[in-house]
């Protein structure tokens, strides 16, 4: 019995459905029926009844899955207690972001400690929040900056930036003469509005902007990404609402302006971007990094139209965050 062998049970054990351990596993159907069958030759017993209707554990099903489980949760453990103990020595960092933080920023942060650690070795990738905290969670991240963890962790996490909302509309709009604009001046507006399903964080964030004014956007798009929704404002599809780092970003046909009395009070967590990382891992490199991040990240721009308080729990670092009730990104 080997671990390809295991994992291939395993998760035909707990979808109960070839298909769909297969397209789990990324194994066509008859490999992964032959891993079983393999299995159970080697083994001399058979694990699970067949029928063109169903997949059911036999006894002897039952008991491998619950000391296969054991058995992979072991192995796993000992993969990242290895890694930890390579990464003691702090020569290597291994960051997430999600594009609010890598746009704004995290540039400057990476510099300074280049300049400070220039030995360490910095590994850098750019996901989602939710992705993110998996990687956190499963030891191949040392930390990651999101969007505050949806669901409970046990990674700590603590708000580094309040973002301002600020309006993006095509430069030949009438509102494009005028400095400001509040959100009054935005209703009934054709809206360009994030995609609700890939990024709920941003999503939810711009339908609490129109709820404050009592009202709710006109969608007449959904972009998935940035340049999508920049693309669509230019061909005058629509306005859109965007965090502040957006205005580091160049579009032809496009314009931004600042947008007065929409701060929210507490901010929504679409609107909060933070550092999450693992309490009980002692690494030397992610405490540096850290410090450069407490030190250097405005929690709210001068400029803000608006002053706003932080709830204080969400400003301390914290061994289990719970889920906010709003959004994702």
């Amino acid at each position: 019995m080997d671990v390809r062998q295991l994992r291939c049970f395993i998760a035909v054990a707990e979808e109960l459905h070839f298909g769909r351990a297969a397209e789990r596993l990324g194994l066509a159907p008859p490999a992964l029926s032959r891993q079983i069958s393999t299995l159970e030759e080697e083994l001399g017993a058979a694990l699970l009844t067949r029928t063109t209707r169903q997949v059911a554990l036999t006894r002897a099903g039952l008991v491998l899955l619950e000391e296969g489980r054991a058995i992979l949760a072991r192995m796993d453990y000992a993969a990242r207690a290895v890694r930890d103990a390579s990464l003691a020595s702090g020569k290597l960092l291994r960051i997430g972001a999600i594009d609010a933080a890598s746009s704004s920023f995290v540039p400057e942060a990476l510099v300074a400690f280049r300049e400070r650690y220039p030995g360490v070795e910095i590994k850098f990738v750019e996901a989602m929040t939710a992705p993110l905290i998996q990687m956190l969670e499963a030891g191949k991240l040392d930390l990651a900056l999101t969007r505050p963890p949806r669901k409970p962790t046990d990674c700590a996490y603590e708000v580094l930036r309040v973002e301002r909302p600020i309006v993006v509309l095509n430069e030949e709009h009438p509102l494009a003469a005028r400095d400001d604009l509040t959100m009054q001046d935005l209703v009934g507006e054709p809206f360009v509005v994030p995609s609700k399903r890939i990024r709920p964080f941003a999503y939810d964030l711009v339908m609490a902007y129109f709820e404050s004014v009592g009202t709710v956007p006109n969608v007449v798009i959904e972009a998935t990404e940035k340049p999508a929704m920049m693309s669509a404002v230019a061909a005058g599809l629509g306005m859109a609402l965007a965090p502040d780092w957006v205005s580091r970003l160049s579009f032809p046909g496009v314009t931004l302006r600042r947008l007065r009395g929409a701060m929210l009070d507490p901010p929504p967590p679409g609107a909060l971007v933070g550092v999450a990382w693992r309490p009980h891992q002692k690494l030397s490199a992610r405490d540096d990094f850290l410090a450069i991040l407490r030190e250097s990240v405005t929690l709210i721009d001068e400029y803000s139209p608006l002053p706003f308080t932080i709830p204080a729990q969400t400003r301390k670092p914290a061994t289990r965050a719970a889920a906010p009730q709003t959004g994702g990104h």
